[in-house]
């Protein structure tokens, strides 16, 4: 006898259960029962889902003739035997067991209220519930998320907590409840787990991982150690305390070994410090419909110990803090600070909102400004709430005018407005003098007030900060955590310049437009701030010119220049007329130059004459400089040329300046860069050094601004024939007067005549010298040391290095080998400088280059603090807004700069986000740019990277059909929004087109696809396409008894995707029997873009009257059902529809496209309404009109992925 058969299933699991066959279990809702044709107790279950192996089209039969003797319930009762059951009652509790719960079941509607009512608890079970077309709401673990689907930005709320009350310990008196908390966001970052992949190795992306700190989660990056093929999905799952708490499905396509792959979470995952979650990457496949997994992923070893997989976690670092200490302006970018009249209250506005947006005051002396990397922020003084965040130098003003360009003195400025101290520096009061007590650096002006700033407030980057200070002459010498020294002009850090760039570009000097960047390369009719270029002169160059450094730029003879300091209205000034921007007149200090004599000549206190009678003959594009001696003197250098080409008359009263500049139409902005010395003068036999950037002379000896302490170098470039200068580490002599001075350095060494590195004078040396180096030298007469080649041959690369055991060594960086190595060990903990002593006088190009660096960290030039900034791609859409921040993976950013964007790409310069919108697609190499950037510190220099920015073409999708049911399901709109197929007037002019796909059944019955205009077509006229007797397409034009109409036989194939294509030309369709015809002619019938002859009757003559939609009593917008006098529903797929207001039959075979479905709105001729079929069965909305369509009585399952091929 057969085994009994236990059939029956469970919600909790979702399936149905076998027990007793060899069938496995099945998920419910993907079966059906029905009874056996011929055998009466026997009956058949079968697949929904699953389709017998080698048919597309029959459905996997599980059991064929099941007797229904053997059938029990759960409980394990007989249905027949014992419960008494016939056929057909077993068949209807099978169904029971393998149907859906319909919603419905556990669901009410109030009619009071209208609204349903659930008597179940409702889970989510993919962490998302979607509001209407709007929200998400979505499980983030330890936050709720609200997404806006328009903008993808993530809402969350304030959170505060009532605890457990039927504990004890939580109804004490101030107990059981936490405060309200706002979580703070930090900034964008990567976490890298495990360490960097590593190629070639393979392990399962399984396992926990530990989160000490509180993070959220954005996306992950790691790197697949094996082949995904294109037709699998990986699956990414959390599990915390073995609860699920997110799933997400990437859809990536081919992935090959070695390769990175990247995505993003849809929502933020908020982990909280000490938590362990487990994560796992699956490979997945779908197989008879179901979802199968494959394995884990397996991905590549990361290199930390102990060995796991690498990954890098998306994120953004968070906190919870107490609304007390969460100010509303946190993230504010553009903010102005002021005082009231009384003095006694400070004014903050958000200048994004207008300059009277006014927010909530503070008491003064409230408040501080602190510097936060390269951001300020303001906070309560002496407390924890920040009321400010991160607010850009640029960002910042007081009352209006812009605080200073440099960190540190921008934060002096706001806190002199916090104090009340504003006017502690003016024309009249100038800083007198200054001391260092432990950090506080106390600054007095000459009328006697004093200032006070910490100056370990005063670095630059986060990871290597301010340990001390120390006076020297007007400077402050700072030193910093790796014992690098950086030097600031005390007696600039009260009143700084009132030009506010802050990079090396060209900016606007006054009026409406001041410090807004020029665009473009020359003074023209560029449009900046919707003025012409070229009459909002001067320009000024973004960066200081300070003494002891110089301005370098090639010269561009085709036009009129002037470089220096205006002197005139401080208005946007014109290149023509009075007064103008080339006018001497205008200019306190002036280097003038005429493309007319090809000239510079005299200019306003500058002398050229006495070093070129006549003027200096320039030459196109040669290397130029002026230099700001530390004299105060400004001279011009042609420097390609070896020559001085003139100097200033009477010496600068100031120690920095933005250079400006003037000309003529379509004069060439320099392309110009700031260098500054990298040395300090120690001993001036004559004492008449004017410092360095003119040359020094006969016997001065100079000291590196750089210095070094253990692992670093200083790396020296010895790139001239030897002039017998002398090298080394310290000079204790005189400072003027000594005629040997240069010889009197310590560890002193000499790049001879011979060009030999020599360490060795009078049989005496401060250095071991490396026998065994490949390039030892001796000639024997007394020179030894280094020489690679014979004399004359230029050396290279060397450096001077403080190696990790404490020793001083001479190293060629060229040959990778050491030379030398100190007698003497420098101090435990002192950090030591280059010092070069010439033996005539040197030119400044003969003075070393020199830089520092980490000892293994690379040949020069390579500063400890220059940025590191990958090269970086972007791919935005077509119209998209572009907002892509750059990426900086190590020292700070004070300022990015683009070279050579595309004028739709705008960067900001303070923050590193470009922006802009996209331009079209284009289809061709344009649409792919490279922009060539810049990013910089204020001590590390600039490094150069590339941003490829390529415009993608707007990504077309027609995955969606939806299927008409022909008996109750219909699409309607508003009449009154479809004028495309309105007539006012018989022969009005107003033509129209007709375009949808469908797929049609083989019912012969009339079934209407479209109807436009009267719903009583007895009495008003209508627009009406039928499918009649399975095959015709017919239009109804007019009402039932005076009409146009056409059957277009042999039109449609039962089950097959054709594309319908109807125009009218707008012209008359009656009431002149005779004109027959001609009313016919105005119609055309396209099926798959081939016209249809067609038969016409024209009944009572034609049609004469109106069609319209206005009458919204009466009119109807319908798809896939007629009027309600007619009634009769379509049965088929409806995908594309689309409408013009234009006769469109010369582009039909655009429209066509071959039969493949595109984007209509992107035809030249884009539709007046444009329907596509893909998200909801509720709401299909109108791309290009506003008629959008509701969905009737349809279901989720009609949404079909049945599309034209």
């Amino acid at each position: 006898m057969a085994n009994k058969v236990k059939i029956y299933s469970t919600l909790k699991s979702g399936k149905v259960f076998f027990d007793g066959a060899r069938v496995n279990n099945k998920e419910i809702g993907t079966l059906e029962v029905f009874a056996h044709p011929t055998i009466s107790n026997r009956i058949k279950i079968r697949s929904l889902t699953q389709f017998k192996r080698g048919s597309d089209t029959e459905y996997r039969v599980f059991f064929g003739k099941l007797n229904i003797n053997r059938i029990q319930n759960e409980a394990g009762v007989d249905l027949v035997a014992t419960l008494g059951m016939d056929r057909d009652a077993v068949i209807a509790y099978i169904l029971e067991q393998i149907t859906k719960p319909i919603v419905t079941e556990y669901f009410e509607y109030n009619p009071v209220t209208d609204r349903l009512e659930a008597n179940k608890n409702i889970e989510v079970k993919k962490h998302g519930f979607f509001i209407g077309g709007k929200y998400k709401m979505a499980s983030g673990n330890s936050n709720l998320y609200y997404e806006d689907l328009a903008n993808k930005a993530n809402q969350y709320p304030v959170m505060g907590e009532v605890l457990d009350q039927s504990l004890a310990e939580n109804q004490i008196a101030g107990a059981g409840y936490n405060t309200p908390k706002m979580r703070v966001f930090g900034d964008f970052g990567q976490a890298p787990l495990g360490g960097t992949p590593v190629d070639d190795t393979s392990i399962p992306y399984d396992g926990n991982n530990f989160f000490p700190f509180n993070i959220s989660g954005v996306g992950i990056t790691t790197r697949s150690a094996e082949v995904v093929l294109a037709t699998q999905q990986l699956k990414y799952e959390i599990i915390i305390n073995g609860i699920s708490v997110y799933i997400q499905y990437l859809d990536n396509g081919a992935i090959a070994i070695n390769e990175d792959i990247t995505w993003y979470f849809d929502h933020p995952l908020d982990i909280e410090a000490g938590t362990t979650l487990r994560a796992t990457v699956y490979k997945v496949s779908t197989v008879d419909n179901q979802e199968v997994i494959d394995g884990i992923l397996n991905v590549c070893e990361g290199s930390a110990t102990p060995t796991r997989y690498a990954t890098t976690v998306l994120n953004r670092l968070f906190e919870d803090k107490d609304l007390e200490l969460v100010s509303p302006y946190t993230k504010y970018q553009a903010m102005d600070f002021g005082l009231d009249s009384t003095g006694s209250t400070i004014l903050l506005r958000d200048l994004t909102l207008g300059t009277n947006s006014l927010l909530q005051p503070h008491a003064v002396n409230t408040l501080e400004a602190i510097a936060d990397g390269t951001v300020i922020k303001i906070k309560v003084k002496g407390g924890a709430k920040v009321i400010v965040e991160s607010l850009p130098v640029s960002g910042a003003s007081i009352d209006g005018s812009s605080v200073n360009s440099v960190l540190n003195l921008a934060v002096i400025e706001l806190n002199n407005i916090f104090t009340n101290t504003a006017g502690f520096a003016s024309d009249d009061t100038f800083v007198s003098g200054f001391v260092i007590s432990g950090d506080d650096l106390t600054l007095t002006l000459n009328d006697g007030v004093s200032y006070t700033v910490d100056v370990t407030g005063l670095g630059v980057d986060t990871n290597n900060f301010v340990v001390s200070g120390v006076v020297n002459g007007s400077d402050i010498v700072l030193t910093m955590s790796d014992y690098s020294e950086i030097t600031i002009d005390a007696s600039s850090m009260i009143s700084g310049s009132t030009l506010t760039a802050i990079n090396d570009r060209w900016y606007i000097s006054y009026g409406t437009n001041a410090d807004e960047a020029v665009i473009g390369t020359a003074i023209n009719t560029t449009l900046v701030g919707g003025t012409q270029l070229r009459h909002q002169g001067p320009y000024y160059f973004g960066q200081e010119l300070v003494r002891g450094s110089e301005f370098k730029f090639n010269l561009s003879s085709g036009n009129q220049l002037r470089l220096g300091i205006w002197d005139g209205a401080e208005i946007a000034t014109s290149y023509t007329g009075t007064p103008n921007m080339a006018d001497h007149a205008n200019w306190n200090t002036v280097f003038s130059y005429a493309n007319g004599t090809g000239k510079f000549t005299d200019g306003s206190n500058v002398d050229i004459s006495t070093y070129h009678a006549g003027g200096y003959t320039a030459t196109n594009n040669n290397a130029m400089s002026i230099k700001f001696l530390d004299d105060g003197h400004l001279e011009l250098w042609d420097d390609t040329a070896g020559v001085q080409v003139g100097k200033t008359t009477i010496a600068l009263g100031v120690s920095t300046f933005k250079i400006q500049f003037g000309g003529f139409n379509n004069s060439i902005f320099p392309n110009g860069i700031i260098s500054t010395q990298d040395w300090t003068i120690v001993h001036d036999f004559d004492g008449d050094e004017a410092g360095i950037i003119n040359g020094i002379q006969d016997h001065t000896v100079i000291k590196s601004n750089i210095s070094i302490g253990i692992g670093e170098k200083i790396m020296f470039m010895l790139d001239e024939v030897g002039q017998g200068d002398y090298f080394g580490t310290n000079y204790t002599a005189a400072s003027t007067g000594v005629s040997t001075a240069e010889e009197q350095l310590d560890n002193e060494f000499q790049y001879a005549t011979n060009e030999a590195l020599s360490f060795e004078f009078g049989g005496v040396s401060d250095w071991i010298v490396n026998t065994n180096s490949t390039y030892y030298f001796n000639n024997g007469a007394g020179v030894v040391g280094y020489r690679k080649g014979g004399a004359n041959t230029i050396q290279g690369m060397f450096s001077m290095r403080f190696t990790d055991d404490g020793k001083l060594t001479i190293y060629s960086e060229d040959n990778g080998e050491k030379i030398a190595t100190a007698q003497s060990d420098p101090a435990v903990g002192s950090s030591v400088s280059l010092y070069f002593g010439v033996t005539g006088n040197r030119a400044y190009y003969s003075i070393p280059v020199i830089s520092k660096q980490t000892i293994g960290s690379g040949s020069q030039p390579s500063a400890n603090f220059v940025p590191t900034v990958a090269n970086q791609t972007i791919t935005v859409t077509e119209g998209d807004v572009l907002n892509f921040q750059i990426i900086s993976s190590d020292n700070i950013v004070n300022q990015f700069v683009e070279v050579d964007a595309p004028s739709w790409i705008i960067m900001n310069q303070a923050s590193g986000v470009l922006s802009g919108t996209a331009p079209a697609y284009v289809g061709s190499s344009a649409d792919t740019t490279v922009v060539n950037c810049k990013a910089g510190n204020a001590i590390g220099g600039h490094v150069d990277f590339t941003v490829t920015v390529t415009i993608a073409e707007i990504a077309y999708t027609n995955s969606k059909s939806l299927n008409f049911d022909g008996s109750n399901e219909w699409l309607q709109g508003n009449p009154t929004s479809v004028t495309a197929l309105e007539r006012a007037t018989n022969g009005d002019g107003n033509a129209w087109t007709i375009s949808m796909w469908v797929k049609p059944n083989s019912n012969t019955s009339n079934q209407t696809l479209l109807v436009y205009g009267a719903g009583d077509d007895y009495n008003g006229g209508a627009i009406t396409v039928k499918q009649s007797g399975g095959t015709s397409l017919v239009l109804n034009y007019g009402t039932v008894y005076d009409n146009i109409i056409l059957v277009a036989g042999n039109s449609f194939v039962a089950n097959t995707w054709q594309h319908v294509m109807i125009t009218f030309d707008g012209g008359t369709t009656g009431v002149d029997s005779n004109l027959s015809a001609d009313y016919y002619s105005r119609f055309d019938i396209y099926i798959d873009g081939v016209l249809k002859s067609n038969v016409g009757v024209a009944s009572n003559s034609g049609y004469d009257g109106v069609i319209s939609g206005a009458n919204t009593s009466d009119n109807i917008f319908r798809i896939g059902r007629a009027s309600n006098v007619h009634n009769n529903y379509y049965g088929g797929i409806i995908n594309q529809i689309a409408i013009w207001n234009s006769d469109q039959t010369s582009n039909l075979a655009t429209i066509y496209n071959s039969g493949a479905t595109q984007d209509l709105s992107q035809l030249t001729t884009a539709p007046t309404h444009y329907y596509e079929i893909e998200t909801s069965v509720t709401t299909i909305t109108d791309i290009e009109g506003s008629a959008d369509l509701t969905g009737y009585n349809f279901i989720s399952s009609d949404l079909v992925s049945d599309v034209p091929s």
